[in-house]
């Protein structure tokens, strides 16, 4: 290889990731966290390492000092947070450096994923950069780290990318290989296990765009053959199926969670929260906050969308009438599309309750910048086939590039950065923000009790919980009310010695005791003796769920074996016939 050759590919490789490294730098070179759910995550990620650590096996629930058998892992990133963990103690226990190598691994996927994109689509090798840059550098994609803090959304939104670059390889190649079906499968399994909401929201995104494809681009029609939808699917049900074992509790249960039962509650948050996507804020050139005191950065990457609207004009005009062509439309439309939705909250609230329940409606920024991001790859490629006059026009795009880069070193230079990230992994069971977190999926359908005197309290040390079991001896008697710090409901904990009637003001559990107790002396005056017990409950969405994911788990270790034992046999060693003798 030549010097200038070498000097090329070192270009491209480094050049992305000098970018992410300039926009990580706040993970990478200081010791604070960023806001309260980024120090969230990184407590939910090191107790479910914990979990592994001590039983082999992912948990359900978290335990802290203020809740035990809280079912934080069966509504949300269970998935993520097992994977996290696990390479967390891969790497010798290190819970910050992991957290912060997902984040970097997710702009990885997401620039990772354009690019393969790019250059599937027929976009030289410096050109193919500019999707990633776009996304990856706008306002929103940068919030979602360091004011939201938000890692479940952020790293599913991050797999979209590469998601559908694998997924469009797959489809079109003549047969499954190996390093496509990779990237498809590790993209699938961690975007359906970080986030139900961007699970939802995303994959009904690109089926819509996919739909549109199909039905206005006849070049498209032609990659959707039967055998490459086969291939596609033996790769994304069984990665899909690897999270089911929270997914299915998730889907069974979530009705009955105070997130749940509250929809009046979100609604009301989502129609007092539409300030924040104002037209002042998603259309603003500089990257100003939301609010006063809030550091939401909102605003759209609107030089690139205006470059993209002028180069429909330009491909229109100058005779491009071509499949890329069709596809910018698509992808224009989506955008424009997801910013009415997000603006409207009317529109959102006349979803189904799973799209609906969105909370914040600056979440759909995502999905604009998705398609955004898209629509700058297609005008490219589009523009390719016109006139020198016509592909000048991409070159409009580097002091766009340049005001994004600038943009978001600005942005992400101006966080601040709160306690030190070695105090939030401190203690396993205590921290100071989970008493106030700790409540969105506790069980929202059983009768609320009011304190009436001083209740009587059952409380189990978080300590004392080993492989999702703890026993405590009472002395109670028969049918008597105790208030507790049980945080699941009776779907996912089961309880010996008393059952679950309610919950008291703070969302924890009300216990009655049983008939079963047992007199502890002869003495009438005496309370008689009982054990209460706690476990994971065994009803059949847990227990399905666990299969289904074993299914999931085998059948891709199944189809890797047999790709590479397909490999082998197709490229056999070489030697046998050459060895002298």
């Amino acid at each position: 290889m030549s010097v200038g050759r070498t000097a090329r590919t070192a270009a491209l490789i480094g050049a992305p990731l000098l970018l992410i490294g300039v926009l990580a730098w706040p993970m990478l070179f200081t010791n604070g966290d960023f806001n309260e759910d980024w120090a969230h995550h990184l407590w939910f990620m090191w107790n479910q390492s914990l979990a592994l650590r001590d039983n082999y096996h992912p948990t359900l629930f978290l335990n802290a000092t203020y809740s035990v058998f809280y079912p934080e892992y069966a509504f949300y990133g269970g998935t993520l947070y097992v994977l996290g963990g696990a390479l967390s103690l891969l790497l010798g226990n290190a819970p910050i450096e992991t957290y912060v190598l997902i984040y970097l691994l997710g702009f990885a996927a997401a620039y990772g994923g354009w690019y393969w994109m790019a250059r599937a689509a027929g976009l030289g090798a410096w050109w193919a950069h500019v999707p990633g840059v776009v996304f990856i550098t706008s306002a929103y994609y940068l919030t979602l780290i360091y004011a939201r803090g938000d890692l479940p959304e952020f790293i599913g939104v991050s797999m979209m990318p590469l998601l559908i670059a694998s997924g469009l390889s797959v489809l079109r190649a003549d047969r499954l290989r190996a390093w496509p079906a990779l990237a498809l499968a590790a993209s699938s399994i961690v975007f359906c296990g970080s986030h139900s909401l961007t699970l939802i929201w995303g994959s009904t995104l690109i089926a819509l765009v996919g739909l549109a494809a199909a039905c206005c681009v006849p070049d498209a029609r032609r990659w959707l053959t039967r055998r490459g939808l086969l291939r596609v699917a033996s790769v994304v049900i069984p990665a899909f199926l690897v999270s089911a074992w929270f997914l299915l509790p998730t889907l069974v249960y979530q009705s009955h969670t105070q997130v749940g039962v509250e929809y009046s509650y979100w609604r009301f948050t989502l129609r007092a929260t539409m300030n924040l996507v104002s037209a002042n804020n998603l259309f603003a050139l500089s990257r100003v906050t939301a609010t006063p005191g809030n550091e939401f950065v909102l605003s759209l990457p609107l030089l690139a969308m205006a470059w993209s609207l002028i180069g429909i004009l330009i491909c229109w005009f100058g005779g491009l009438r071509g499949a890329w062509v069709r596809l910018l439309l698509i992808c224009a439309a989506a955008a424009t599309l997801m910013i009415v939705v997000m603006t409207h909250a009317g529109l959102i609230l006349a979803l189904p309750k799973p799209y609906a329940i969105l909370q914040f409606a600056y979440r759909l920024e995502s999905y604009v910048i998705l398609a955004v991001s898209g629509a700058v790859l297609v005008c490219l490629v589009a523009i390719r086939s016109g006139t020198p006059r016509i592909r000048s026009w991409r070159w409009m795009l580097a002091p766009i590039l340049i005001v994004a880069l600038a943009g978001a070193v600005q942005q992400t230079g101006a966080y601040p950065h709160g306690q030190s990230r070695q105090a939030v992994i401190r203690s396993p069971f205590k921290s100071e923000f989970t008493e106030r977190i700790l409540t969105d999926y506790t069980d929202g359908s059983l009768p609320h009790f009011v304190d009436r005197g001083k209740p009587v309290e059952v409380i189990f040390p978080a300590a004392a919980i080993h492989d999702n079991h703890i026993s405590k001896v009472v002395h109670l008697r028969p049918g008597e009310l105790v208030y507790t710090n049980i945080g699941g409901g009776p779907e996912l904990v089961h309880v010996g010695g008393a059952k679950i009637v309610g919950v008291d003001p703070a969302d924890n559990d009300v216990l009655e005791i049983g008939p079963s107790a047992r007199a502890s002396a002869a003495s009438a005056n005496h309370r008689p003796t009982e054990v209460i017990t706690l476990s994971t409950a065994s009803g059949p969405p847990l227990v399905l769920g666990r299969v289904l994911s074993l299914v999931g788990v085998i059948s891709l270790i199944a189809l890797f074996v047999a790709l590479l034992i397909r490999r082998r046999a197709a490229h056999p060693r070489e030697g046998a016939a050459g060895n002298p003798g």
